[in-house]
């Protein structure tokens, strides 16, 4: 289950990095959905203040973090 959740958070966020980097602009986008709308906000707000390369860094770093703390789980073998 960890896997599938590692899996599909670093999809997530390679595809956030990879439409950051190619500045196309999610943030036009609305939705009925106001979870999805808080997220679509928080995406217009960081291309708008940070730009579109920091963003694509900054979501790259999230889906690289997100596997190495999949791979580093804390729990010991025994």
């Amino acid at each position: 289950m960890k896997w599938i959740v590692t899996a599909f958070l670093a999809l997530v966020f390679g595809v956030l990095s990879f439409n950051a980097f190619i500045a196309n602009d999610l943030s036009r986008q609305t939705s009925g959905n106001r979870i999805i709308g808080m997220l679509i906000d928080l995406y217009g707000w960081l291309m708008a203040n940070i730009g579109a390369v920091p963003s694509g860094i900054l979501f790259a770093a999230c889906a690289a973090g997100t596997v190495v703390l999949a791979l580093r789980d804390g729990r010991k073998k025994e």
